[in-house]
């Protein structure tokens, strides 16, 4: 009987191991980490029934280890310094390979709590969580947006480095240098130009690939495949600011707190026999890519499973390509109406999802390539939203689903998806005709401000940083121009003028709210152009943020908007980084719009940008309460 007994328990055991050997192993492709350097998402692209995962308290220096049983590394051994949080670098290699181990090792900060670090299996994917109550869900990162965010941008100091592999010879003979790519890349995006210290394990050899930058995105390499361009790169790419040129026809779209190689950085790749494509570093912390077509509407950015490669797509030329390896069926959907003027959709899916977006004037259409199963009559009982309640549906060719959504010229779009590719969201967002045309400020109570001496004027962008941009025209230069106007009329009137800069420089953000607080200014007027997606944009705009800069904007927007013949689009609370950071009275002025033709041309005349400096001279003046 006992032997009975051992021999169906060898068995059982037998039966168990060989089914666990014969498991597929969890294929891990990517690494993000959410702005806080809280939350670390491991993805798969594999679906596995089970994760097995152990940990292990290190010291010296103290850091925690974790070992992914049964699963491929498919990228580089990675290491990350991180500055957000008491998590101080994360480490993830292929630790062996027979078995199959990935390791992670997280040092940390001697206030790091290992209690509070906590471990989740979402579907095929890893996530750690520090100091977090749950993992977030809903935790989207943008993707698409109509709006530029030329002004939001900002430098990071985290970065990336991937392990070179040498042979044990180049090892002995070469010492371990900081090379001119890794150099490069920490200037451009450390707003003081300094370079990050690093350990000398940190710093790898002979390769262009080592530093990248976490929730942003490096580009190193364009493929062409049948007239399509595959653009790759490492961490999270998003797009903005999509626009047509002629003279030649031209696509363009901007790519937000990217980075571009140099090795790649302005070569033109030939799509077909009149289509070229090429991507150059439009401003530090922007890149710009530029397709030269006659049928510039036929393209579209197709985004990857892992937001790490975006597929720039002809609609006629990827009948054929397989573009994903599974399918992903749509879980729930929901549409919502916000407030009078926002609507929100959105979908979750059961597999990463592979998708684009292309907006034209009246639609945006979003393409679920390997998804299935759009249940009309079941998002009608979910619908709460007039707007999207225009919504239809169409099939792809081959597979996959086509959302049409009807919108107008004046709608601003914001695209989002989640860290774990199964959520995406769109917010529609429609300004009412009263928005468009809001009636001008009430009259302010004028305060005088006698002690006021020095007033810092900022011409916005400047050097490789050229702002926005329409038919070689540059933003940098017509704010030049007009704050040097400004800087003689307030002059004039006896007071210390400092420019941020009186010549075609670049000045980060950062140096421009130094240079401010360094001269003790009493106010400061930040000069830009404002710029849309669509030509139809126009009028006058300032910005304030603090409340001791309310009063300012308010009066200077007043004298601004009533001597300038242009749409008055109001007054606007905003969090710019130089009016959010100077203590001092600090605004910002969107002189008009750089993609309106019509005031594009105005601006370029000396009597517009005179007129222009005039009148917000006239209101500091007022503000200050003198004649």
């Amino acid at each position: 009987m006992m032997k009975k007994i051992w021999l169906i328990f060898f068995i059982f055991i037998t039966t168990l191991f060989s089914s666990v050997q014969a498991e597929e192993a969890l294929k891990i492709n990517s690494i993000n980490f959410d702005n806080s350097d809280n939350i670390i998402f491991l993805t798969s692209v594999n679906k596995v029934q089970y994760i097995n995962v152990k940990s292990m308290k290190l010291s010296n220096p103290d850091r925690i280890s974790f070992d992914i049983n049964n699963a491929i590394l498919t990228r580089p051994n990675s290491s990350w310094t991180l500055k957000n949080s008491d998590i101080k670098n994360v480490k993830l290699s292929q630790f062996t390979t027979n078995p199959n181990v990935v390791r992670m090792v997280i040092a940390y900060n001697k206030d790091f709590n290992v209690n509070k670090l906590k471990l989740y299996r979402i579907d095929n994917n890893i996530v750690l969580s520090y100091n977090k109550n749950t993992y977030p869900q809903t935790n989207y990162s943008n993707i698409y947006n109509d709006e530029s965010s030329t002004k939001n941008n900002y430098y990071e100091y985290t970065t990336i480095t991937e392990d070179t592999k040498n042979t044990p010879t180049e090892q002995q003979n070469q010492n371990y240098v900081r090379s001119p790519e890794v150099t490069e890349i920490q200037k451009a995006f450390n707003a003081k130009g300094e370079l990050i210290k690093k350990d000398a394990s940190q710093i790898t050899i002979k390769t262009q690939r080592e530093t990248k930058l976490k929730s942003r995105f490096y580009v190193n390499k364009i493929d062409v495949k049948r007239g399509n361009a595959l653009i790759r790169g490492v961490g999270q790419i998003a797009v903005e600011n999509t626009f047509v040129l002629t003279n030649p026809s031209r696509l363009v779209f901007d790519l937000p707190n990217t980075y571009v190689a140099q090795s790649i950085r302005n070569k033109e790749y030939v799509l077909s026999e009149n289509e070229t494509i090429k991507i150059g570093q439009n401003e530090p912390t922007k890149a710009r890519i530029v397709v030269t077509t006659n049928n510039p509407d036929k393209f579209r950015p197709i985004y990857s499973y892992d937001r790490q490669s975006i597929f720039l797509a002809h609609d006629d030329r990827i009948l054929g390509l397989k573009l994903y390896d599974r399918t992903s069926a749509i879980y729930t959907y929901s549409a919502k109406k916000i407030d009078d003027t926002t609507d929100v959709l959105q979908f979750v899916f059961t597999e990463p999802i592979i998708h684009s977006i292309k907006r034209l004037d009246n639609k945006v259409e979003i393409n679920l390539h390997n998804s299935s199963g759009f249940n009309h009559d079941a998002y009608q009982k979910n619908l709460d939203s007039e707007t999207l309640s225009k919504l239809r549906t169409d099939k792809l060719p081959y597979s996959g689903i086509k959302i049409i959504i009807p919108i107008k010229k004046t709608t601003i779009l914001d695209y989002q998806e989640s860290f774990d590719n199964k959520q995406l969201k769109l917010t529609i967002k429609t300004p009412k005709e009263a928005e468009i045309t809001q009636s001008k400020p009430t009259p302010a109570i004028i305060k005088k401000n006698p002690n006021v001496k020095t007033i810092v004027i900022d011409a916005g962008h400047g050097g490789s940083d050229v702002g926005a941009t329409r038919e070689g025209i540059y933003e940098k230069d017509i704010t030049l121009d007009m704050s040097k106007r400004l800087a003689t009329i307030l002059k004039k009137k006896g007071f210390n003028v400092l420019m941020v800069r009186d010549n075609d420089s670049y000045v980060s953000l950062q140096d421009r709210v130094t240079f401010t607080e360094k001269n003790q200014g009493d106010l400061f007027v930040s000069i830009h152009v404002n710029s849309s997606v669509t030509p139809e944009g126009n009028g006058l705009e300032t910005h304030y943020y603090t409340p001791q800069s309310y009063e300012f904007a308010q009066i200077v927007h007043k004298e601004f908007a009533n001597a300038i013949d242009s749409k008055d689009r109001g007054l606007f609370k905003s969090k710019f980084y130089v009016i959010n950071h100077t203590t001092c009275p600090s605004i910002l002025v969107e002189t008009g719009f750089i993609s309106n033709p019509e005031e594009r041309k105005e601006l370029m005349t000396t009597q517009r940008r005179q007129k222009t400096a005039e009148a917000i001279a006239k209101g500091i003046l007022k503000y200050l309460g003198k004649n």
